[in-house]
């Protein structure tokens, strides 16, 4: 009994569906007909739409952009290796400097006057020596006479060698306040241009804190992110177009990353400007690359393409009926990539049709339109993709 009844249920609900498809198939042609028989009223024939004539493609041409930062080849934090009181700053933000210029003064007061102290030191340690010494001597003769002692003799033998390792110590000690005297004077490591002064005269600076920063010039390089993917097909002395605010340069590869940077998931690579058009350091570049990519498919124009069923895309395209009329057909497509004003698909498209380039609401499959020819799609079309 329970199976007859689900037999008996089955059996409806088939029926209800083939009624509504029936339905949809009878208000479908009813519709068009409508259309053509309004159209035929009126006296007015269909509007005329452009369609372009697609051909299958076995590549594409890609060019992929990457961004990145100019860098000058050496950038450095200039620093003096002493503390002191800063009484000059020579440079300004924007001067260019050659190597050895003097860009910063610390006061020399103090560590003239600490050289001073040690000179008058060593001095009198050294007249000690020579006391030591004399006495020394003495000894030496006194106790080839037997009026001296071996004690004596060992006592200002130690006398004498104190003062020696003290007039050592205190001429290290010249030496190195000499060294420090030198480094009151900061001074550019090699030629460039200041891009920063972080303290002025009169402030008091510890060793190693930085005073001006410094750009060197005449060689620039740009660092950029890319995919770990494209970084292992990059090799040092490969070459690649940047560009920056307008002005292309070539750069060639001085140096590829072995690390995935976690916030960004980019490999870093390090290139050399060879001819510099202007670009200024810290401001951002991009890598250009020109690829080609293996896939088949064909170019269209991007607003051919209309959202199709199940998530999928279509576009319309033109064919000729038995009567020889040209009517409306639509096929399904997957976009692959998308360019600039045309995207590469694939999927039922074959050579030769006649796809329209502007798909609207008001196109019905099967109906009946005039097609314009436009020019084709370009086979070398170019598709852009830039990474952030």
């Amino acid at each position: 009994m329970q199976s007859g009844l689900k037999a008996l249920g089955r059996a409806i609900i088939w029926l209800f569906s083939l009624g509504v498809i029936l339905a949809i198939g009878v208000a479908l042609t009813y519709g068009l007909a409508a259309l053509r028989a309004a159209n035929a009223q009126e006296g007015k024939t269909p509007a005329p739409v452009e369609v372009v004539t697609v051909s299958s493609q076995d590549s594409y041409r890609a060019i992929r952009r990457f961004p990145g930062r100019i860098d000058a080849a050496q950038v450095s934090d200039l620093s003096f290796q002493v503390g002191g009181e800063i009484t000059q700053v020579f440079a300004e933000v924007g001067d260019e400097v050659a190597a050895g210029d003097a860009l910063a003064q610390l006061d020399e007061t103090r560590l003239k006057n600490r050289i001073g102290e040690l000179k008058a030191a060593r001095t009198e340690a050294e007249a000690s020596l020579t006391r030591a010494q004399a006495s020394l001597e003495r000894i030496r003769a006194l106790m080839d006479e037997g009026f001296s002692t071996d004690q004596d003799l060992d006592n200002i033998t130690a006398e004498r060698d104190g003062f020696r390792a003290r007039i050592r110590q205190l001429s290290r000690s010249i030496a190195n306040a000499e060294e420090d005297l030198a480094d009151s004077t900061l001074t550019a490591p090699y030629g460039g241009v200041v891009v920063n002064r972080y303290l002025d005269a009169g402030a008091t600076v510890a060793a190693g804190q930085s005073v001006l920063r410094l750009n060197e010039t005449g060689i620039l390089e740009a660092l950029i992110g890319v995919p770990p993917l494209f970084a292992r097909r990059v090799s040092v002395g490969d070459e690649f177009t940047l560009t920056s605010d307008g002005l292309t340069a070539e750069g060639v590869v001085t140096g590829v990353g072995d690390e995935v940077d976690r916030a960004t998931q980019t490999v870093s690579i390090r290139l050399e400007i060879t001819e510099d058009p202007g670009f200024i350091p810290g401001s951002l570049v991009r890598l250009t690359l020109d690829e080609e990519r293996r896939e088949t498919g064909f170019w269209v124009p991007a607003l051919s393409i209309t959202e199709g069923y199940r998530g999928l895309w279509s576009v319309y395209i033109i064919v000729t009926n038995d009567s020889g009329s040209d009517i409306v057909a639509r096929k399904d497509v997957e976009i692959l990539h998308v360019g600039n004003e045309r995207l590469f698909v694939r999927g039922t498209l074959e050579d030769g049709d006649r796809v329209v380039t502007a798909a609207t609401a008001r196109f019905v499959p099967g109906q009946e339109v005039p097609p314009i020819e436009t020019s084709p799609a370009r086979a070398d079309g170019t598709n852009i993709i830039s990474s952030q």
